[in-house]
């Protein structure tokens, strides 16, 4: 099979709300600022009520309650609420269905794993500290990054199945099981989903090349970036067991993915416990 057999023979694509798909499409074309934004969310109620529960979250720690999106845009600003709505949006596909051979609570928990050691690895980089929009990307880069899985696991559950009981009783990566059974893998299928949702095309570089960030390098330096947060936000994540990967198969944090992030080994040492405190305040506001 290959990724255009694939294409033809899903049902559909898994999808996210047409509202966040809005925000995408508007986003990539420079037209959404934060007065058009909080009408837009507005017009998906699910969306608005899940938007306000976090801003109101004992993640955020505001004072005192944020009772609509004007307000929690003012106080939270336009990109972290921008960045909620779809990050919300994404959530809801990782959402068990019946049947599925798949934990997708696992991965959602190991996602948002991989998001937040992203962002604190962008944080505290030393070449990468500039860029004050670059630690969110990095968290919904993360948050992204295994959504072909769940294309994989909706529309072709036999390879799936099957896919999944190899990586868990042999030596060989996941994504290398899925190129020798499908033709293809779960970077490439996420790529397609991530474009289906207009998302922009840094992040779908992300999700085509996260196991493989060397081929980020002659690209946006930007880009290449979010590559090896991601990179290395999964090794981290899978390091600590946030959540559960679909993949048991673990990668050792060289120095030279340190050096790559602009980081040193104590530098490292004092992130973990940051990601670690972070994620346990997540859990709960971003249960399933």
């Amino acid at each position: 099979m290959n990724l255009r057999d694939f294409l033809r023979k899903i049902k559909e694509l898994p999808t996210i709300s047409a509202v966040a798909s809005e925000i995408n499409t508007l986003d990539k074309n420079d037209s959404l600022n934060a007065k058009s934004l909080g009408p837009i969310i507005a017009r998906d109620p699910a969306l608005t009520a899940a938007v306000l529960k976090l801003a109101n979250s004992a993640y955020y720690g505001m004072p005192r309650e944020i009772a609509s999106l004007e307000r929690a845009i003012t106080i939270l600003g336009f990109d972290t609420i921008k960045n909620l709505a779809l990050t919300i949006s994404v959530f809801h596909v990782f959402k068990n269905r019946e049947g599925q051979s798949l934990d997708l609570k696992g991965l959602w928990y190991h996602s948002l794993g991989v998001g937040l050691a992203a962002k604190h690895l962008v944080l505290h980089s030393s070449i990468l500290a500039a860029n004050k929009t670059l630690p969110e990307q990095a968290f919904v880069c993360g948050i992204l990054h295994d959504i072909g899985k769940i294309a994989f696991a909706q529309n072709l559950p036999a390879e799936m199945a099957e896919i999944l009981k190899q990586t868990r009783n042999g030596p060989i990566v996941q994504h290398e099981i899925e190129k020798n059974i499908l033709g293809f893998n779960h970077q490439k299928a996420g790529q397609v989903m991530a474009a289906s949702w207009n998302f922009p095309e840094s992040y779908q570089t992300v999700i085509r090349l996260h196991h493989t960030p060397s081929a980020a390098a002659i690209g946006d330096p930007e880009v290449a970036a979010l590559v090896r947060a991601v990179y290395l936000g999964n090794k981290i994540a899978k390091a600590l067991h946030l959540g559960e990967s679909t993949d048991h198969h673990m990668a050792m944090v060289t120095p030279h993915d340190l050096k790559n992030m602009g980081l040193s080994t104590q530098m490292l040492g004092e992130i973990i416990p940051q990601i670690k405190n972070e994620y346990a305040k997540c859990l709960e506001p971003w249960s399933l």
